[in-house]
């Protein structure tokens, strides 16, 4: 070591507390770094396991390949592992009461692990007379077959009579009424496994998914087959993956509907494919790339402002050292590598220890935040802590980079330092009498310690300049945090906020009896505060303009005939729900006596037009008036408007989107005489729904699940808001804790740059704050002097900071509000909490520097001239 750094580094030992709160700063830095790529590399490895499990580790699928070319493929040397897909086709379920799949479709496999096919219970099939059935089927399918059962299944054909011509149905068709099935042939089957399938439970809209097994010794020549493949090494092939796949397509012939040809079809596991970095649409890819180095481009300018700080200073205090280095020989690459030696020393100390507390922090904290994650992106594994040698390299790079700008500047002025400059320090303070002239009023208003301190600030402006940009940079930072977080709280509360119910059961079926019988369950059930039962037929109103009121007419027009083209959406209340909706509205029940359909109108409401709220009336009718309805399920219906009234019922949202969709409120009884009047078709336009209120959503959902399962011809929809409002809260949390935590380390870099300017600055000022104190200033003017220093750093910080905080917080706004319209509004608190931490920072910081120099004596101090 020569002996320019031997003095670099004594020099280092010296100035400790400096040197300490620099490491600490890069450490905060590199930590910083390391959970961000640590963040990129763990969610990809999440999503590329969830991936796996949902559809498999299969990286590309050959189509309809020829029998007798199958081996072509897979004796490929590229390929590790492969499966090999006869589709077997349908298989009719004569004992399942399933109505809207009454279908078994059946695949063949040679390897049922490479496609996602996971194993529940038993084992897997091994050859093409064991058959494994998707849990999904023995949830719903309403059939008591188990592990062991040998079952004789019909293969056939679906097809449907369309405009007089047999029309065949794959697995894109969803079971029709009129569809006829037309057998083939029959096989039997041993059970020997339960499995789930996701991926491929989703193949056939009419037919629950069953497996079977695949001999590769007896492919048929001429029959499609699909060859699913995993590559040994994909992630080394990269987009190359595309053209391999494509040569091995090309040696291939293929069959489709008994016809041959050259080549094959080439389907691909995009969703793996884009999780392992490989895609030939590289927009998501570049999304996530991009945000990465926007991050890591806000960690390395607030990295460089501090660590570019110290070296500062640094260079400052040893200028005379190196002056007299140079007058002895020292050259300018000497001097420069001084100063990068300095930053070298700090990097390898600074940057592994970044490297293991950043991996540490983010680990513990994906672990704490995977069940939130998991919720968050809809996914079944969790997320671990994924370090990539790749990642690594980059931070330790970008680091390097960080240190190495910081040094730049101060390592160039260095190499240029002389002797003579050195010892005069005339290099270190550049001003003019102008450049430090203050307004008459700062001594007029403040005093001659204000003053005073104004034009120390304005002496140096480079501590000056670095520490309000120090707390400006965390000013913004905090703001733009805690606005982001105010305007998703509202963007969520407008989402949320209609919804009058906690958990909705939706139903509908071509027999109604089956629907009502349904309903009728669910509104016996314990878990619930309230329960609300509704049925909803949909009719169209064609109005006479005197029948409109003007919020109507000045929103719509007529239509050829002089009409006002309206919807009228009649629902029942169940009985109880009914008679209470009459107390709450102070309607009395014999009005909706008598023979006709008697109805309550819903005449005025909230509606809500993109974003504004207006409170609207619909018809000028009367009570006691009849309005046609046109709907083709019913013919020559009439409903008498029994009452009127402005009283939301229970099922209705709290605002209305569609001005000209009218509300009908019918009892049961009534909504049964509109019934009598449709056709046999009607049934199946009725919607039904249970709404119910909880405190137990779990309790209550585990109590209905059993309930619907027991119906599998209707079609059922269940809605949990409070578990899509406990979504909303733990990606706000997730958000939340990242984007707190990384305002906040970033606000410590800020701070450490802060302390470390002032504190320096304090104690390269002992020599002028010695000779304040000998020409008569008391300690009480100079604790005034540094209280108005503080007080115009905090000033200057907040007079920057607030304005482009208001502008990064209007951004953020806008960006949200192109889906949710509300008033731009300011997070006063926020605001207030900002500029009282600034004024807070800078006062401890103060407060620390100058309680060290507290007791000096004056000669000693004016004597010394090191710190």
């Amino acid at each position: 070591m020569n002996i320019v750094n031997q003095l670099t580094l004594r020099y280092m030992k010296k100035n400790k507390s400096r040197t300490l709160v620099t490491i600490i700063g890069v450490v905060i830095s590199v930590a910083m770094l390391t959970a961000v790529f640590s963040i990129s590399s763990s969610f990809m490895d999440m999503m590329q396991r969830n991936t796996i499990a949902y559809a498999g580790k299969w990286q590309a699928a050959f189509l309809d390949v020829a029998g007798e070319d199958v081996a072509v493929i897979t004796n490929t040397e590229a390929i590790e592992r492969y499966d090999i897909d006869q589709k077997l086709g349908f298989a009719r379920l004569s004992n399942s009461p399933n109505s809207v799949k009454p279908y078994l479709y059946i695949t063949g496999h040679s390897n049922h692990d490479v496609i996602g096919v996971g194993l529940i219970d038993g084992r897997l099939p091994q050859n093409e007379n064991e058959l494994a059935l998707s849990s999904q089927f023995l949830q719903t399918a309403g059939v008591s077959w188990k592990v062991g059962d040998v079952v004789t299944l019909d293969f056939g054909n679906r097809s449907l009579n369309i405009d007089g011509k047999s029309e065949t149905l794959g697995t894109d068709y969803v079971y029709q009424s009129k569809e006829v099935f037309t057998p083939t042939k029959t096989k039997t089957y041993t059970i020997t496994g339960i499995v789930q399938a996701p991926d491929k439970e989703q193949e056939a809209m009419a037919a629950y998914r069953a497996f079977s097994g695949l001999s590769e010794g007896d492919l048929e020549e001429g029959f499609p087959y699909t060859v699913s493949v995993e590559y040994k090494d994909f992630k080394g092939l990269g987009n190359n993956i595309y053209e391999t796949s494509n040569t091995i397509a090309s040696k291939v012939s293929g069959v489709k509907d008994q016809v041959k040809s050259n080549g094959v079809k080439v389907k691909y596991n995009r969703d793996l494919l884009l999780y392992s970095g490989i895609s030939n649409d590289s927009h998501f890819l570049n999304t996530m790339y991009l945000a990465v180095l926007s991050v890591g481009s806000i960690i390395l300018i607030g990295s460089v402002s501090l660590i570019y700080n110290a070296f500062a200073i640094s260079l400052s205090e040893r200028s005379r050292t190196l002056g007299m280095l140079s007058s002895i020989g020292a050259t300018k690459q000497q001097k420069r590598a001084s100063v990068f030696f300095e930053a070298a020393v700090i990097g390898v100390i600074a940057i592994p220890a970044g490297l293991f507390f950043g991996s540490i922090g983010i680990g513990v904290t994906l672990h704490l935040l995977s069940p939130f994650i998991q919720k968050m992106f809809v996914v079944s594994e969790p997320m671990r802590l994924v370090i990539e040698p790749f990642s690594m390299v980059a931070v330790i790079l970008f680091s390097v980079l960080t240190l190495f700008i910081s040094a730049w500047f101060p390592a160039v002025r260095a190499s240029g330092i002389t002797p003579i400059t050195a010892i005069r320090q005339t290099k270190d303070i550049e001003i003019k009498g102008k450049d430090v002239r203050t307004s008459k009023m700062t001594r007029k208003l403040f005093g001659f310690e204000a003053e005073l301190g104004l034009k120390n600030l304005k002496r140096n402006k480079h501590h000056y300049r670095s520490t309000v940009f120090s707390l400006a940079i965390s000013v913004i930072l905090y703001l733009a945090a805690s606005s982001f977080s105010l305007y998703m709280d509202k963007s969520y509360n407008m989402a949320q906020a209609p919804l009058p119910y906690d958990l909705s059961v939706y139903a509908r079926g071509a027999d109604l009896e089956r629907v009502r019988s349904l309903t009728n369950e669910l509104m016996s059930v314990q878990n619930a505060t309230t329960k609300v039962n509704t049925q909803l037929i949909g009719a169209a109103l064609f109005l006479n303009e005197n029948e409109v009121t003007t919020d109507i007419s000045s929103r719509h027009t007529l239509d050829p005939e002089g009409k006002y083209f309206m919807t009228a959406n009649i629902v029942s209340l169940d009985d109880a729900s009914f008679v209470a909706y009459l107390q709450s509205a102070g309607i009395d029940a014999k009005k909706l006596e008598g023979d006709e359909i008697s109805a309550i109108l819903v005449n005025r409401f909230t509606l809500k037009e993109q974003h504004n709220f207006t409170d609207i009336t619909q018809l000028t009718v009367q009570e006691g008036s009849e309005i046609p309805l046109s709907n083709t399920l019913i013919e020559g219906a009439k409903v008498r408007i029994a009452s009127i009234t402005d009283k939301r019922p229970p099922f209705m949202l709290r605002y209305q989107e569609d001005a000209f969709t009218v509300t009908l409120v019918v009892s049961e009884r009534g909504f049964d005489k509109l019934r009598e009047l449709g056709n046999d078709k009607l049934s199946e336009q009725i919607f039904s729904e249970v709404q119910f209120t909880t405190e137990q959503s779990a309790a209550l959902e585990n109590e209905i699940n059993p309930i619907i399962n027991e119906y599998p011809d209707v079609h059922v929809y269940t809605t949990n808001l409070i578990e899509e409002r406990q979504d909303a809260m733990n990606r706000a949390t997730v958000i939340s804790v990242f984007l707190y935590g990384f305002v906040i380390l970033i606000g410590l870099i800020c701070m450490a740059n802060i302390i470390n300017t002032i504190s320096t600055g304090m104690a390269l000022r002992k020599r002028e704050f010695a000779m304040l104190a000998s020409i008569g200033m008391t300690p009480k003017g100079m604790k005034k002097m540094l209280r108005f220093e503080g007080f115009f750093y905090g000033m200057k910080s907040l007079i920057y900071g607030l304005p482009i905080s208001l502008c990064v917080m209007f951004f953020i706004y806008k960006s949200l509000s192109r889906n949710f319209e509300f008033a731009f509004t300011l997070p006063w608190a926020n605001l207030l909490i900002a500029g009282i931490g600034v004024f807070f920072i800078v006062g401890t910081s103060i407060l620390y520097a100058t309680r060290k120099h507290k007791e000096q004596n004056i000669v000693e101090a004016l004597k010394n001239e090191n710190i």
